[in-house]
Protein backbone atom coordinates (compact mmCIF):
# COMPACT_ATOMS: atom_id res chain seq x y z
CA UNK A 1 0.00 0.00 0.00
CA UNK A 2 1.08 3.22 -0.89
CA UNK A 3 1.17 6.06 1.75
CA UNK A 4 1.21 9.85 0.93
CA UNK A 5 2.74 12.38 1.99
CA UNK A 6 0.94 14.92 4.13
CA UNK A 7 -0.98 17.77 1.74
CA UNK A 8 1.37 20.45 3.39
CA UNK A 9 4.53 18.83 2.63
CA UNK A 10 3.60 18.40 -0.94
CA UNK A 11 2.91 22.25 -1.18
CA UNK A 12 5.15 24.46 -3.21
CA UNK A 13 5.46 26.64 -0.28
CA UNK A 14 6.71 24.04 1.93
CA UNK A 15 10.00 23.01 -0.93
CA UNK A 16 10.36 26.60 -0.86
CA UNK A 17 10.41 26.78 2.99
CA UNK A 18 12.96 23.89 2.87
CA UNK A 19 15.00 25.34 -0.06
CA UNK A 20 15.35 28.67 1.91
CA UNK A 21 16.09 27.13 5.44
CA UNK A 22 18.70 24.74 3.18
CA UNK A 23 21.08 28.00 1.62
CA UNK A 24 20.27 30.04 4.87
CA UNK A 25 22.23 26.90 6.81
CA UNK A 26 24.68 26.36 3.87
CA UNK A 27 25.37 30.03 3.97
CA UNK A 28 25.38 29.60 7.94
CA UNK A 29 27.75 26.46 8.10
CA UNK A 30 29.96 28.33 5.53
CA UNK A 31 30.43 31.44 7.70
CA UNK A 32 31.09 29.60 11.00
CA UNK A 33 33.32 27.11 8.73
CA UNK A 34 35.61 30.34 7.80
CA UNK A 35 36.07 31.35 11.19
CA UNK A 36 36.89 27.86 12.68
CA UNK A 37 39.37 27.88 10.15
CA UNK A 38 40.82 31.84 10.82
CA UNK A 39 40.63 30.83 14.89
CA UNK A 40 42.49 28.02 14.30
CA UNK A 41 44.65 29.40 12.08
CA UNK A 42 45.50 32.26 14.40
CA UNK A 43 45.39 30.00 17.34
CA UNK A 44 48.81 28.25 15.34
CA UNK A 45 50.02 30.88 14.29
CA UNK A 46 50.59 32.59 17.57
CA UNK A 47 51.74 29.16 18.88
CA UNK A 48 54.74 28.64 16.14
CA UNK A 49 55.39 32.54 16.77
CA UNK A 50 55.65 31.84 20.60
CA UNK A 51 58.17 28.71 19.73
CA UNK A 52 59.96 30.90 17.53
CA UNK A 53 60.79 33.67 20.02
CA UNK A 54 62.05 30.64 22.42
CA UNK A 55 64.12 29.30 20.08
CA UNK A 56 65.52 32.86 19.25
CA UNK A 57 66.07 33.36 22.69
CA UNK A 58 68.14 29.79 23.41
CA UNK A 59 70.37 30.67 20.44
CA UNK A 60 70.76 34.25 21.72
CA UNK A 61 71.86 32.49 25.05
CA UNK A 62 74.06 30.04 23.13
CA UNK A 63 76.00 32.32 21.28
CA UNK A 64 76.89 34.71 24.59
CA UNK A 65 77.57 31.32 27.71
CA UNK A 66 77.84 28.17 24.92
CA UNK A 67 75.87 25.04 25.39
CA UNK A 68 76.68 25.28 29.36
CA UNK A 69 74.74 28.45 29.40
CA UNK A 70 71.51 26.86 27.37
CA UNK A 71 71.98 24.33 29.68
CA UNK A 72 71.48 26.75 33.17
CA UNK A 73 68.75 28.66 30.96
CA UNK A 74 66.49 24.97 30.34
CA UNK A 75 67.51 23.89 34.13
CA UNK A 76 65.97 27.32 34.94
CA UNK A 77 63.11 27.73 32.70
CA UNK A 78 61.85 24.04 33.87
CA UNK A 79 62.86 24.22 37.57
CA UNK A 80 59.71 26.71 38.36
CA UNK A 81 56.78 25.04 36.31
CA UNK A 82 57.07 26.40 32.58
CA UNK A 83 54.24 26.33 29.72
CA UNK A 84 57.57 25.25 27.06
CA UNK A 85 58.13 21.83 26.43
CA UNK A 86 62.14 21.58 26.51
CA UNK A 87 64.98 18.74 25.57
CA UNK A 88 68.70 19.42 25.16
CA UNK A 89 70.15 16.81 22.96
CA UNK A 90 74.02 16.32 23.08
CA UNK A 91 75.59 15.17 19.63
CA UNK A 92 75.08 11.15 20.85
CA UNK A 93 71.73 11.65 20.55
CA UNK A 94 71.32 11.65 24.66
CA UNK A 95 69.15 14.09 26.94
CA UNK A 96 71.15 16.67 28.89
CA UNK A 97 68.20 18.74 30.22
CA UNK A 98 64.22 19.42 29.76
CA UNK A 99 60.67 18.38 31.03
CA UNK A 100 60.31 15.39 28.67
CA UNK A 101 60.66 12.13 29.03
CA UNK A 102 62.40 11.28 25.48
CA UNK A 103 61.76 12.81 21.96
CA UNK A 104 58.46 12.34 20.31
CA UNK A 105 58.14 9.30 17.94
CA UNK A 106 55.63 11.96 15.89
CA UNK A 107 57.46 12.64 12.49
CA UNK A 108 58.58 16.13 12.05
CA UNK A 109 57.80 18.10 8.42
CA UNK A 110 60.40 19.81 5.94
CA UNK A 111 60.71 22.62 8.63
CA UNK A 112 60.89 20.70 11.28
CA UNK A 113 57.49 21.53 13.37
CA UNK A 114 56.14 18.01 14.69
CA UNK A 115 52.79 17.51 16.26
CA UNK A 116 52.66 15.25 18.81
CA UNK A 117 50.94 14.03 22.50
CA UNK A 118 52.39 13.48 25.80
CA UNK A 119 51.72 12.55 28.67
CA UNK A 120 51.19 14.62 31.99
CA UNK A 121 50.12 13.78 35.48
CA UNK A 122 46.93 15.28 36.51
CA UNK A 123 46.41 18.67 38.83
CA UNK A 124 43.77 18.28 40.67
CA UNK A 125 43.83 21.71 42.10
CA UNK A 126 42.97 22.72 38.84
CA UNK A 127 40.43 19.82 38.29
CA UNK A 128 42.20 18.50 35.28
CA UNK A 129 42.10 14.79 34.41
CA UNK A 130 43.88 15.04 31.07
CA UNK A 131 46.70 12.58 30.94
CA UNK A 132 47.00 12.36 27.15
CA UNK A 133 47.96 16.33 25.98
CA UNK A 134 48.50 17.89 22.30
CA UNK A 135 51.24 19.94 21.98
CA UNK A 136 53.40 21.54 19.02
CA UNK A 137 57.75 21.94 18.51
CA UNK A 138 60.11 22.30 16.95
CA UNK A 139 63.38 20.32 16.77
CA UNK A 140 66.62 23.42 15.87
CA UNK A 141 70.01 22.32 15.48
CA UNK A 142 72.21 25.43 17.65
CA UNK A 143 75.71 24.58 17.56
CA UNK A 144 78.62 21.94 17.38
CA UNK A 145 76.26 19.09 17.18
CA UNK A 146 73.98 20.30 19.72
CA UNK A 147 70.04 20.33 19.17
CA UNK A 148 67.35 21.50 21.07
CA UNK A 149 63.66 20.93 21.24
CA UNK A 150 61.22 23.41 22.45
CA UNK A 151 57.29 22.80 22.16
CA UNK A 152 53.97 24.28 23.69
CA UNK A 153 51.01 22.81 24.94
CA UNK A 154 48.16 23.75 22.82
CA UNK A 155 45.58 21.58 24.59
CA UNK A 156 43.39 24.39 25.89
CA UNK A 157 43.07 25.91 22.63
CA UNK A 158 42.73 22.80 20.77
CA UNK A 159 39.51 21.96 23.33
CA UNK A 160 38.39 25.67 22.51
CA UNK A 161 38.76 24.83 18.56
CA UNK A 162 37.01 22.07 19.19
CA UNK A 163 33.96 23.35 21.44
CA UNK A 164 33.75 26.02 18.47
CA UNK A 165 33.90 23.31 15.69
CA UNK A 166 30.46 21.47 17.63
CA UNK A 167 28.82 25.00 18.10
CA UNK A 168 29.20 25.40 14.26
CA UNK A 169 28.04 21.92 13.99
CA UNK A 170 24.72 22.41 16.72
CA UNK A 171 24.06 25.88 14.73
CA UNK A 172 23.74 24.31 11.45
CA UNK A 173 21.44 21.44 12.70
CA UNK A 174 19.36 24.23 14.72
CA UNK A 175 19.06 26.44 11.44
CA UNK A 176 18.05 23.06 9.87
CA UNK A 177 15.21 22.52 12.22
CA UNK A 178 14.22 25.53 12.76
CA UNK A 179 13.57 25.95 8.23
CA UNK A 180 11.92 22.60 8.87
CA UNK A 181 9.38 23.85 11.57
CA UNK A 182 8.92 27.01 9.81
CA UNK A 183 8.09 25.33 6.29
CA UNK A 184 5.43 23.08 8.32
CA UNK A 185 3.99 26.18 9.83
CA UNK A 186 4.27 28.23 6.58
CA UNK A 187 2.59 25.66 4.53
CA UNK A 188 0.21 24.25 6.87
CA UNK A 189 -1.50 28.01 6.94
CA UNK A 190 -1.04 28.43 3.17
CA UNK A 191 -2.73 24.33 2.69
CA UNK A 192 -5.53 25.53 4.44
CA UNK A 193 -5.85 28.49 2.09
CA UNK A 194 -5.43 26.84 -1.10
CA UNK A 195 -7.81 24.51 0.12
CA UNK A 196 -10.79 26.61 1.04
CA UNK A 197 -9.94 27.80 -2.71
CA UNK A 198 -10.06 25.12 -3.93
CA UNK A 199 -13.22 23.56 -1.94
CA UNK A 200 -14.82 26.37 -3.46
CA UNK A 201 -13.83 25.69 -6.99
CA UNK A 202 -14.99 21.84 -6.81
CA UNK A 203 -18.42 23.61 -5.67
CA UNK A 204 -18.74 25.38 -8.40
CA UNK A 205 -17.87 22.73 -10.73
CA UNK A 206 -20.52 20.77 -9.23
CA UNK A 207 -22.86 23.57 -10.40
CA UNK A 208 -23.34 25.71 -7.50
CA UNK A 209 -21.83 29.50 -8.01
CA UNK A 210 -22.83 31.34 -5.38
CA UNK A 211 -19.96 29.78 -3.05
CA UNK A 212 -17.18 32.55 -2.79
CA UNK A 213 -13.33 31.94 -1.49
CA UNK A 214 -12.53 33.16 1.95
CA UNK A 215 -10.10 36.48 2.37
CA UNK A 216 -8.37 37.47 5.04
CA UNK A 217 -7.89 41.17 4.15
CA UNK A 218 -3.97 40.79 4.30
CA UNK A 219 -3.62 41.66 0.69
CA UNK A 220 -0.99 39.26 0.06
CA UNK A 221 -0.96 37.12 -3.04
CA UNK A 222 -3.81 34.37 -1.82
CA UNK A 223 -6.14 37.27 -0.48
CA UNK A 224 -5.43 38.26 -3.87
CA UNK A 225 -6.12 35.46 -5.74
CA UNK A 226 -9.25 34.95 -3.80
CA UNK A 227 -10.44 38.85 -4.70
CA UNK A 228 -10.03 38.00 -8.43
CA UNK A 229 -11.37 34.54 -8.39
CA UNK A 230 -14.58 36.09 -6.39
CA UNK A 231 -14.84 38.63 -9.56
CA UNK A 232 -14.61 36.38 -12.09
CA UNK A 233 -17.33 33.68 -10.22
CA UNK A 234 -19.27 37.17 -9.82
CA UNK A 235 -18.91 38.11 -13.73
CA UNK A 236 -19.81 34.31 -14.42
CA UNK A 237 -22.41 34.45 -11.95
CA UNK A 238 -23.42 37.72 -14.20
CA UNK A 239 -23.10 36.14 -17.52
CA UNK A 240 -25.04 32.59 -16.76
CA UNK A 241 -27.85 34.85 -15.30
CA UNK A 242 -28.04 36.81 -18.24
CA UNK A 243 -27.77 33.93 -20.85
CA UNK A 244 -31.03 32.67 -18.85
CA UNK A 245 -32.73 35.65 -19.19
CA UNK A 246 -31.38 36.11 -23.18
CA UNK A 247 -32.73 32.85 -23.43
CA UNK A 248 -36.41 33.70 -22.24
CA UNK A 249 -35.68 36.95 -24.41
CA UNK A 250 -35.45 35.04 -27.22
CA UNK A 251 -38.37 32.40 -26.96
CA UNK A 252 -40.57 35.20 -25.68
CA UNK A 253 -39.58 37.46 -28.66
CA UNK A 254 -39.38 34.66 -31.37
CA UNK A 255 -42.70 33.22 -30.50
CA UNK A 256 -44.67 35.47 -31.92
CA UNK A 257 -43.42 36.25 -35.53
CA UNK A 258 -42.69 32.18 -35.99
CA UNK A 259 -46.92 31.68 -34.46
CA UNK A 260 -47.85 34.59 -37.14
CA UNK A 261 -45.57 32.80 -39.48
CA UNK A 262 -46.83 29.06 -38.76
CA UNK A 263 -50.63 31.17 -38.81
CA UNK A 264 -50.86 32.85 -42.13
CA UNK A 265 -49.24 29.77 -43.54
CA UNK A 266 -51.73 27.68 -42.41
CA UNK A 267 -54.39 29.53 -43.38
CA UNK A 268 -53.32 29.98 -46.74
CA UNK A 269 -53.52 26.05 -47.05
CA UNK A 270 -57.39 26.08 -45.82
CA UNK A 271 -58.98 25.15 -48.35
CA UNK A 272 -60.87 27.99 -50.15
CA UNK A 273 -57.74 30.24 -50.61
CA UNK A 274 -57.10 31.49 -53.41
CA UNK A 275 -53.66 32.21 -55.53
CA UNK A 276 -53.68 35.73 -54.53
CA UNK A 277 -54.18 35.27 -50.75
CA UNK A 278 -51.60 32.67 -51.14
CA UNK A 279 -49.17 34.58 -52.52
CA UNK A 280 -49.66 37.24 -50.11
CA UNK A 281 -49.27 34.91 -46.91
CA UNK A 282 -45.62 33.76 -48.75
CA UNK A 283 -44.51 36.91 -48.47
CA UNK A 284 -45.59 37.79 -45.39
CA UNK A 285 -43.94 34.38 -44.42
CA UNK A 286 -40.69 35.73 -45.83
CA UNK A 287 -41.10 38.93 -44.31
CA UNK A 288 -40.89 37.16 -40.46
CA UNK A 289 -38.37 34.79 -41.44
CA UNK A 290 -36.46 38.01 -42.60
CA UNK A 291 -36.87 39.63 -39.13
CA UNK A 292 -35.53 36.43 -37.59
CA UNK A 293 -32.60 36.51 -39.69
CA UNK A 294 -31.89 39.76 -38.54
CA UNK A 295 -32.39 38.89 -34.94
CA UNK A 296 -29.92 36.05 -35.59
CA UNK A 297 -27.36 38.23 -37.01
CA UNK A 298 -27.47 40.42 -34.75
CA UNK A 299 -27.18 38.30 -31.99
CA UNK A 300 -24.10 36.42 -33.93
CA UNK A 301 -22.61 40.17 -34.62
CA UNK A 302 -22.78 40.91 -30.76
CA UNK A 303 -21.49 37.62 -30.28
CA UNK A 304 -18.64 38.37 -32.86
CA UNK A 305 -17.54 41.98 -31.25
CA UNK A 306 -17.44 40.91 -27.69
CA UNK A 307 -15.21 38.29 -29.02
CA UNK A 308 -12.66 40.80 -30.05
CA UNK A 309 -12.38 39.11 -33.65
CA UNK A 310 -12.66 42.63 -35.55
CA UNK A 311 -9.10 44.11 -33.09
CA UNK A 312 -7.24 43.14 -35.73
CA UNK A 313 -8.26 45.46 -38.26
CA UNK A 314 -8.09 48.38 -35.60
CA UNK A 315 -6.61 51.78 -37.38
CA UNK A 316 -5.91 55.13 -36.41
CA UNK A 317 -8.20 57.03 -38.57
CA UNK A 318 -9.85 60.33 -38.29
CA UNK A 319 -13.61 59.93 -37.43
CA UNK A 320 -15.32 63.53 -39.14
CA UNK A 321 -15.55 61.92 -42.82
CA UNK A 322 -17.32 59.21 -41.17
CA UNK A 323 -19.54 60.90 -39.01
CA UNK A 324 -20.47 63.24 -42.28
CA UNK A 325 -21.24 60.52 -44.06
CA UNK A 326 -23.55 58.93 -42.09
CA UNK A 327 -25.07 62.57 -41.63
CA UNK A 328 -25.67 62.64 -45.46
CA UNK A 329 -27.34 59.25 -45.07
CA UNK A 330 -29.51 59.76 -42.82
CA UNK A 331 -30.71 63.64 -42.88
CA UNK A 332 -33.28 62.68 -45.52
CA UNK A 333 -34.29 58.94 -43.27
CA UNK A 334 -35.12 62.12 -40.73
CA UNK A 335 -37.05 64.64 -42.63
CA UNK A 336 -38.95 61.82 -44.35
CA UNK A 337 -39.94 60.19 -41.03
CA UNK A 338 -41.36 64.66 -39.52
CA UNK A 339 -37.80 64.98 -37.71
CA UNK A 340 -35.41 67.73 -38.34
CA UNK A 341 -32.01 66.66 -38.30
CA UNK A 342 -28.88 68.70 -37.23
CA UNK A 343 -25.18 67.59 -37.52
CA UNK A 344 -21.99 69.09 -36.02
CA UNK A 345 -18.66 67.95 -36.98
CA UNK A 346 -15.34 68.72 -35.37
CA UNK A 347 -12.10 68.20 -37.13
CA UNK A 348 -8.40 67.37 -35.75
CA UNK A 349 -9.75 64.17 -33.55
CA UNK A 350 -8.18 60.77 -34.15
CA UNK A 351 -9.51 57.01 -33.16
CA UNK A 352 -8.36 54.30 -32.69
CA UNK A 353 -10.86 51.41 -34.06
CA UNK A 354 -12.48 49.65 -36.50
CA UNK A 355 -14.53 52.26 -39.32
CA UNK A 356 -17.20 50.27 -40.30
CA UNK A 357 -17.90 49.02 -36.05
CA UNK A 358 -18.27 53.12 -35.61
CA UNK A 359 -20.75 53.57 -38.37
CA UNK A 360 -22.32 50.46 -37.49
CA UNK A 361 -23.00 51.96 -33.92
CA UNK A 362 -23.82 55.29 -35.11
CA UNK A 363 -26.67 53.64 -37.31
CA UNK A 364 -27.77 51.75 -34.65
CA UNK A 365 -27.93 55.47 -32.39
CA UNK A 366 -29.64 57.15 -35.18
CA UNK A 367 -32.33 54.43 -35.70
CA UNK A 368 -33.14 54.28 -31.99
CA UNK A 369 -33.64 58.41 -32.02
CA UNK A 370 -35.57 57.55 -35.29
CA UNK A 371 -37.38 55.37 -33.94
CA UNK A 372 -38.65 56.78 -30.22
CA UNK A 373 -39.06 60.42 -31.50
CA UNK A 374 -42.28 61.88 -31.91
CA UNK A 375 -43.36 63.46 -35.31
CA UNK A 376 -42.16 67.16 -35.13
CA UNK A 377 -39.04 66.23 -32.65
CA UNK A 378 -35.37 67.19 -33.46
CA UNK A 379 -32.04 63.99 -33.65
CA UNK A 380 -28.57 65.57 -33.59
CA UNK A 381 -25.39 63.46 -34.62
CA UNK A 382 -22.57 65.19 -33.35
CA UNK A 383 -18.24 64.59 -33.58
CA UNK A 384 -16.48 66.88 -30.62
CA UNK A 385 -13.73 66.58 -28.38
CA UNK A 386 -14.90 65.89 -24.98
CA UNK A 387 -13.80 68.01 -21.42
CA UNK A 388 -10.48 65.80 -21.38
CA UNK A 389 -9.49 65.96 -25.05
CA UNK A 390 -11.67 62.22 -25.72
CA UNK A 391 -13.23 61.97 -28.92
CA UNK A 392 -17.11 61.99 -28.38
CA UNK A 393 -19.79 60.62 -30.63
CA UNK A 394 -23.33 61.17 -29.53
CA UNK A 395 -26.75 61.29 -31.03
CA UNK A 396 -29.27 63.39 -29.51
CA UNK A 397 -32.93 62.97 -29.36
CA UNK A 398 -36.34 65.02 -28.26
CA UNK A 399 -38.17 61.77 -27.48
CA UNK A 400 -39.16 60.37 -23.81
CA UNK A 401 -36.01 59.38 -23.05
CA UNK A 402 -34.66 56.56 -20.77
CA UNK A 403 -35.54 56.70 -17.01
CA UNK A 404 -31.94 56.61 -15.15
CA UNK A 405 -32.95 53.91 -13.48
CA UNK A 406 -33.37 51.42 -17.04
CA UNK A 407 -30.39 52.92 -18.76
CA UNK A 408 -28.42 50.33 -17.62
CA UNK A 409 -30.37 47.46 -18.64
CA UNK A 410 -31.51 49.09 -21.61
CA UNK A 411 -27.63 48.09 -23.26
CA UNK A 412 -28.86 44.31 -22.68
CA UNK A 413 -29.49 41.95 -24.99
CA UNK A 414 -33.53 41.79 -25.35
CA UNK A 415 -34.36 44.05 -22.92
CA UNK A 416 -37.37 46.22 -24.14
CA UNK A 417 -38.51 49.19 -21.46
CA UNK A 418 -42.34 49.40 -21.38
CA UNK A 419 -42.62 52.56 -23.15
CA UNK A 420 -41.06 50.40 -26.19
CA UNK A 421 -43.21 47.48 -25.98
CA UNK A 422 -45.40 49.03 -28.71
CA UNK A 423 -42.55 49.98 -31.25
CA UNK A 424 -41.46 47.00 -33.47
CA UNK A 425 -37.40 45.21 -32.64
CA UNK A 426 -36.19 42.49 -31.46
CA UNK A 427 -34.05 44.88 -28.01
CA UNK A 428 -30.96 44.49 -29.62
CA UNK A 429 -29.78 47.83 -30.96
CA UNK A 430 -28.35 49.39 -28.21
CA UNK A 431 -26.53 46.17 -26.98
CA UNK A 432 -24.86 46.34 -30.06
CA UNK A 433 -23.95 49.62 -29.43
CA UNK A 434 -22.24 48.74 -26.17
CA UNK A 435 -20.36 45.98 -27.54
CA UNK A 436 -19.09 47.99 -30.21
CA UNK A 437 -17.98 50.62 -27.54
CA UNK A 438 -16.12 48.11 -25.04
CA UNK A 439 -14.15 46.62 -27.95
CA UNK A 440 -13.16 49.90 -28.67
CA UNK A 441 -12.87 50.51 -24.79
CA UNK A 442 -14.74 53.34 -24.97
CA UNK A 443 -17.19 55.10 -22.20
CA UNK A 444 -21.05 54.32 -23.40
CA UNK A 445 -22.97 57.18 -21.64
CA UNK A 446 -26.57 57.65 -21.56
CA UNK A 447 -28.00 60.80 -20.43
CA UNK A 448 -30.57 63.36 -20.34
CA UNK A 449 -30.74 65.03 -23.62
CA UNK A 450 -30.82 67.43 -25.20
CA UNK A 451 -28.73 69.20 -22.33
CA UNK A 452 -25.86 71.76 -23.87
CA UNK A 453 -27.57 71.18 -27.47
CA UNK A 454 -30.37 73.82 -29.13
CA UNK A 455 -33.49 71.43 -28.55
CA UNK A 456 -36.19 71.02 -26.65
CA UNK A 457 -38.16 67.93 -24.44
CA UNK A 458 -36.88 64.97 -22.07
CA UNK A 459 -34.86 63.38 -24.95
CA UNK A 460 -32.01 60.81 -24.65
CA UNK A 461 -28.49 61.17 -25.48
CA UNK A 462 -25.81 58.56 -26.31
CA UNK A 463 -22.69 59.42 -26.55
CA UNK A 464 -19.80 56.79 -27.26
CA UNK A 465 -16.09 58.56 -25.49
CA UNK A 466 -13.25 56.99 -27.15
CA UNK A 467 -10.07 57.01 -25.37
CA UNK A 468 -7.21 58.98 -26.11
CA UNK A 469 -4.81 58.50 -28.73
CA UNK A 470 -0.91 57.59 -27.19
CA UNK A 471 1.02 60.53 -29.29
CA UNK A 472 4.41 58.96 -30.93
CA UNK A 473 7.11 60.21 -29.60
Amino acid sequence: MTHRLPSFVRTTAFRLTLLSAALFALSSFLILAFVYAASAGAALSRTDAVITDELEAVERRYADAGINGVNRYILQRTAGGSDFLYLLINPNGRLLSGNLNGVPTAEADPDGWLDFTYGRAPVSDAGDDQTSRRARARIVEIGDGYSVFIGVDFENEDRLIGRLLRAILAASALVIALGIFSGVVVSRRFSRRLDAINTVSRSVKGGDITQRAPRNGSGDELDELSANFNAMLDRLEELMHRMRNVGDSIAHDLRSPLTRMRNRMEDALRAGGNQQSRQAALEQAMADSDELLSVFNAILSISRIEAGERRESFQLFDPAPLVSDIGELYEPVCEDSGHSFGLQVEDGLKVRGDPSLVSQAMANMLDNAVKYTPDGGAIQLRLRRHSDGRAEISVTDTGPGIAEADRLRATQRFVRLEQSRNQPGSGLGLSLVKAIADVHHAYLMLDDGPGDVEMHGPGLRIAMIFPLVAKKA
